[in-house]
């Protein structure tokens, strides 16, 4: 999904200057400022143990499976971007953000064991878990923009970086026979658009919409982790 995104945003860089006009309010500055907070959707993670071994510590049995579900969370950010002419610029992106566990469905039936403790799962049942992940994430990459009328922009980004972040799963149905407290640091990138609206000559409102990949995925055991994010943020030219 990921490499149709990029796809469609290079189609839309060589494209974007035979329709694009020029700003309708003008920041004769080159260097901006942002700050933002906002809501982050995590998308479920599915997981298949196929064999017996170990994850984060954690020992499973074999043929084990099922799926993840978090909490929306929130996020906390900021930006710093320079403007290489009226509709591109570069933005180098800081994020904060914390979101909880939800439930574990089980699809398959299968033990898992922590310091002599043990959860053993049904098939075809969910157990609440008590969990978070935090992360903190640096994004770069190119943004454009495209007026739609006085004061109103609309704009296209994309990028990538990395992602630091700690996954703890504190108990499972209960149970601390599938808890774990680990830090990962992988490959992050985002895909974003939404509006611009300017409030002066030397400050605009930015309404985001994000979606969010990092490559976490653990082989012969769980996919890649994404999500949605809705940003609200106050950006200043200086």
């Amino acid at each position: 999904m990921i490499r149709h995104l990029y796809s469609l945003f290079i189609s839309f860089l060589l494209i974007y200057p035979i329709i694009t006009k020029a700003d309708t309010y003008s920041i004769g500055k080159k260097i901006y400022l942002g700050l933002n907070v906002g809501v982050f959707s995590p998308n479920d993670v599915d997981f298949n143990k196929s064999g017996s071994g170990i994850v984060s510590g954690v020992t499973y049995s074999a043929s084990v499976a099922g799926t993840f579900e978090f909490e929306n969370g929130f996020q906390l950010g900021g930006l710093i971007g320079y403007r290489l002419n009226d509709f591109l610029a570069l933005e180098s992106e800081l994020a904060f953000v914390n979101f909880d566990y939800d439930k574990l469905a089980l699809s398959t039936s299968g033990t898992a064991a922590v310091g002599g403790t043990t959860f053993s799962g049904t098939a075809n049942t969910t157990y609440e878990v008590e969990g978070d992940i935090s992360s903190l994430s640096i994004i770069f990459g190119p943004v454009l923009d495209l007026d739609v009328k006085e004061n109103l922009e609309f704009f296209i980004g994309g990028g990538i970086g990395f992602s630091k972040y700690n996954d703890e799963v504190k108990s499972v149905g209960g149970s601390k026979g599938l808890s774990y407290d680990e830090d990962f640091t992988d490959f992050a990138a985002k895909f974003k658009t939404g509006f611009n609206y300017s409030l002066s000559n030397s400050s605009f409102l930015q309404l985001e919409y994000g979606f969010n990949f990092v490559d976490s995925g653990i082989e012969n055991f769980s996919e890649d982790f994404s999500a949605n994010s809705f940003n609200a943020r106050f950006v200043f030219n200086y």
